[in-house]
């Protein structure tokens, strides 16, 4: 066995044998990964359908198109969207929208890092502030915690007159009405990217709004990566109003990319027939069903936390949960000292963040990885309170064992 082959196995080892709690990550089909890894790796094929460069392509037109109209299948109620599977991954298909409608000096609207934007939306780290402008909007104090300041949002449009605003978050618990923040954007002469990423299995099960609209109610633009809640492989899709649609190809191929990886447009094609139920996933629930159990244990999880005395930024309203912890936590040295306990969690910005993004004051997890491997509503809440104990102080002898003990009994979908 070479290197390569040893630490794939040891990377099966320690996935099969950890708590995933990491919001952005899941555990795709065993048919996801067959196709990721099949002849089609073999195949290039520069252009699109019936437009290719190479010859060749016959089963690779029929491929791209079918996998196409299975995403506008599963998430376009309207008809008024096209769809590009040739795009790798969320961060670069962003960037395939300002492309293509930015003009040099354009100003970007999109919601504070801080506050659970992503860093693909023009904050300060992003070498194309060079050519755009950004300005950010934020989250308001409620009862439930923070949500989208809907006052802040109409002022910075009014304010800094944005070409383009962007409806998406990385680390932010709350639903929201699409309809009505695109409606605002229209209003104030923007156009609308809605990323969503993290949330795209709850869109296409009616689990969240949905940025696929008529008229202004409609995002222009929207990118979900295939990855997390969809559980895919790892890729993303760009759906644009069909106005937009030959703009947005052209920016990606010839304009950015050259040969779409066909292995990825078939893995995600397996993943879209899962969400319909045309295929079924190892356990055999409806993806549907997933998804509710999914939000399910983040309430769950949240709920364990809370009786430990947790504080959570917001409650939660999909499959993140944001702690914020004690300020006199280490939010690096707490995440190292999880991972030692078996469990994988990440360190995470929250609102009016005062410490370094290096150990930022949260700690984001999420429920999408362990409920695919079964893990249900009893395991997931005492989970949720013996890490509750872990921050609050205590030594991790007791979350070590159970989670020893929870990642023996749940289900784990791939051979040895």
């Amino acid at each position: 066995m070479n290197k390569l082959f040893e630490l794939t196995k040891k990377e099966a080892s320690k996935q099969r044998s950890t708590i995933n709690l990491i919001a952005s990550e899941n555990y795709p089909s065993p048919k996801v990964l067959e196709l990721l890894g099949s002849i089609w790796n073999d195949k290039y094929a520069e252009g699109y359908p019936h437009k290719r460069y190479y010859a060749g392509n016959v089963f690779a037109d029929e491929l791209e198109e079918f996998v196409a109209q299975k995403a506008l299948q599963v998430f376009d109620q309207t008809g008024e969207y096209g769809v590009n599977v040739q795009v790798l991954s969320g961060s670069p298909a962003n960037m395939m929208v300002y492309f293509t409608i930015l003009e040099p000096g354009d100003t970007v609207l999109s919601l504070d890092l801080n506050s659970g934007g992503h860093l693909s939306h023009l904050h300060s780290t992003s070498p194309l502030n060079k050519f755009y402008k950004h300005q950010s909007y934020s989250l308001a104090q409620t009862a439930n915690g923070f949500e989208i300041d809907i006052d802040d949002f109409k002022n910075k449009l009014i304010a800094t007159k944005p070409r383009l605003v962007i409806i998406g978050f990385s680390a932010y618990t709350r639903q929201y009405d699409f309809a009505k923040l695109c409606e605002i954007a229209h209003a104030n002469g923007a156009l609308v990217l809605a990323d969503i990423a993290h949330i795209s299995g709850l869109v296409a099960t009616g689990n969240h709004s949905s940025p696929f609209g008529k008229d202004g109610q409609g995002a222009d633009f929207i990118m979900t990566t295939t990855h997390k809640t969809l559980r895919g492989p790892r890729s993303a899709m760009l759906f644009a109003k069909s106005e937009y649609m030959a703009a947005i190809n052209k920016t990606i191929f010839p304009g950015t990319s050259g040969g779409p990886h066909l292995n990825q447009i078939a893995a995600v094609g397996q993943a879209l027939l899962e969400v319909t139920g045309e295929q079924a996933y190892p356990d055999k629930r409806a993806f549907g069903d997933y998804i509710a159990a999914v939000l399910a244990n983040t309430k769950a999880l949240e709920a364990g936390l809370k009786s430990e005395g947790i504080e959570m930024v917001s409650d939660t309203q999909n499959h993140i949960a944001l702690v914020r912890l004690p300020d006199t936590t280490d939010s690096l040295e707490l995440q190292k000292k999880l991972e030692s306990a078996g469990v994988l969690t990440n360190r995470n910005a929250i609102p009016g963040e005062t410490k370094t993004a290096w150990s930022p004051s949260g700690l984001r997890l999420g429920a999408a990885a362990i409920t695919s491997r079964g893990a249900d509503l009893a395991q997931v809440r005492q989970l949720g309170e013996l890490i509750g104990t872990v921050i609050a102080g205590q030594d991790t002898s007791a979350l070590r064992k159970f989670a020893t003990e929870l990642s023996h009994d749940l289900s784990w979908w791939y051979q040895d």
